[in-house]
């Protein structure tokens, strides 16, 4: 076991020994403590001092070297990860969202009405208890039965609930309650005041690593802390039936998106030889396994398919980029709240978001090739969808690979370097709504022109922005 002060080295979270004393006296009580004292003493005090420059490096344990699939909060921390508020789209997308040709009658590209309109309707009247035999017969019945499969086995019924004890309220001179010193929080002994759902509630920056000065990153309010949650993909080799089944749902609607209400151009656009090939974008539905170096060693990754380019060469298919979107599927959260009464959302733990940053930090760190500018991920539980834009800032490249502390300590004093991952996230999509679907369906579109934009620059040897163009990073560190 490492000194607590040896552990607070690793996160960062030193200003100076003098602070660190105090905080540790005061909020531990000893010199040495578990990972969980650690960590709520890191939670508390991140809450309660303000912003100041990070100094939060990747520290070669044990722990730093597991698989994506067991990241935890302390990797959020290691790895710099700022993010903002869930929104309805995606602010990274907002310029190809104003050409959509379903909210905003865009003309880039081509979509079918009939099934566009068969998709984003109602349900099917009681699809449910409906047979295979009658679901199949509809316009994109594969996706329906896939649909009726998942929402028969595992509707959310009621908020998971636990016993409760009395407990008394503790009186100490000098010490302010949580309930006045955090504006919007609620006392451990009572439930929440607010009817607000977590996309309006204070921010959790639990979450995610203290925002340096001037930024508008910050931790989003679905994220919540939940150390002791069980990592769902432990055994990779035993995955459980009902991830098995979201990952079909998300993969039978990504092929009604891609084959039925995308009228894709194969051969491509007019003035491109045949020599280039035909193309076509298609679920892939493979899992990939990605093993990268990071800091001198070597950390895995798997994910659950996601979308892909095909290119006929003359010689048969073949994947040209695997890798225009991931796909991450969880069985299930623990928690989920109320939106309203009978409807519930998931609530994302940190180490959910965790794992979904060490699935997305590795296939970028080994295919920066296809990934130049970010990656893109959506998550899946039970028949939620969520999308996440990862953004790597231009030196965290540099980060990453550096092998000792000097060297990653440099990079982080330099303020003139940049060594975050800025991520952006959706509010999650139900496709058992229309609204979620038609959701669903724009951000796949969006995504799916801004990799045409980007396919076509490669190809010219554009392979940055022109300098008057807005960035990335720019365009996700303004607000709404």
């Amino acid at each position: 076991m490492e000194s607590a002060q040896d552990m607070l080295c690793w996160m960062g979270y030193i200003q100076s020994e003098k602070q660190w004393q105090r905080g540790v006296s005061s909020l531990i009580g000893g010199s040495e403590s578990s990972w969980q004292d650690e960590e709520r003493w890191f939670n508390t005090w991140a809450l309660l001092t303000k912003p100041f420059k990070s100094k939060w490096r990747i520290k070669l344990t044990q722990e730093m070297r597991s698989p994506a699939s067991r990241w935890t909060i302390r990797h959020l921390i290691a790895y710099r990860l700022l993010t903002r508020p869930e929104t309805d789209v995606l602010p990274v997308l907002k310029a190809e969202h104003n050409e959509c040709p379903i909210c905003n009658n865009g003309r880039s590209q081509k979509v079918d009405d009939a099934h566009t309109r068969a998709l984003t309707k109602d349900d099917p009247p009681n699809f449910r208890a409906m047979s295979d035999q009658d679901l199949i017969r509809l316009p994109g019945g594969f996706f329906w039965i896939a649909l009726a499969r998942v929402a028969r086995n595992g509707q959310v019924t009621q908020v998971r609930t636990y016993p409760q004890r009395e407990r008394n309220r503790v009186q100490r001179k000098d010490f302010v309650s949580s309930e006045s010193a955090i504006p919007g929080s609620s006392s451990p002994l009572q439930p929440s005041s607010s009817p607000l759902p977590p996309s309006s509630s204070p921010l959790q920056p639990s979450s995610s690593p203290p925002q340096p000065p001037s930024s508008s990153f910050q931790s989003s309010s679905s994220f919540e802390a939940d150390i002791s949650e069980i990592d769902e993909d432990e055994h990779d080799a035993r995955r459980d039936k009902p991830e098995e089944v979201t990952v079909h749902l998300v993969h039978c609607f990504l092929q009604y998106v891609l084959h039925l209400c995308l009228q894709q151009d194969i051969a491509g656009k007019k003035g491109e030889t045949v020599t280039s090939g035909n193309r076509e974008v298609r679920p892939r539905i493979e899992r990939n396994m990605t093993t990268t170096e990071i800091a001198g060693v070597f950390v895995s990754a798997e994910d659950d398919g996601g979308i892909c380019q095909m290119v006929d060469d003359g010689g048969g298919w073949r994947i040209r980029n695997p890798y225009i979107m991931l796909l991450e599927a969880k069985s299930a959260f623990k928690q989920y709240y109320e939106v309203e009464p009978g409807q519930y959302m998931p609530i994302v733990s940190n180490q959910t978001l965790a794992q979904y940053l060490g699935e997305v930090v590795v296939t970028w760190k080994e295919h920066q090739g296809e990934l130049p500018h970010g990656a893109f991920l959506i998550a899946a539980t039970n028949t939620f969808v969520r999308f996440f834009n990862f953004r790597f800032s231009q030196d965290y490249r540099d980060y990453v690979q550096s092998r000792s502390k000097e060297q990653q300590m440099d990079i982080i004093n330099d303020e003139q370097k940049d060594a975050y991952v800025y991520m952006q996230s959706t509010h999650w999509m139900n496709l058992q709504s229309r609204e979620g679907r038609k959701s669903a369906l724009c951000h796949i579109l969006a995504i799916l022109r801004r990799h045409e934009d980007y396919d076509a620059n490669d190809e010219q040897g554009l392979t940055e922005r022109p300098k008057d163009s807005e960035s990335d990073v720019d365009r996700m560190d303004t607000d709404e």
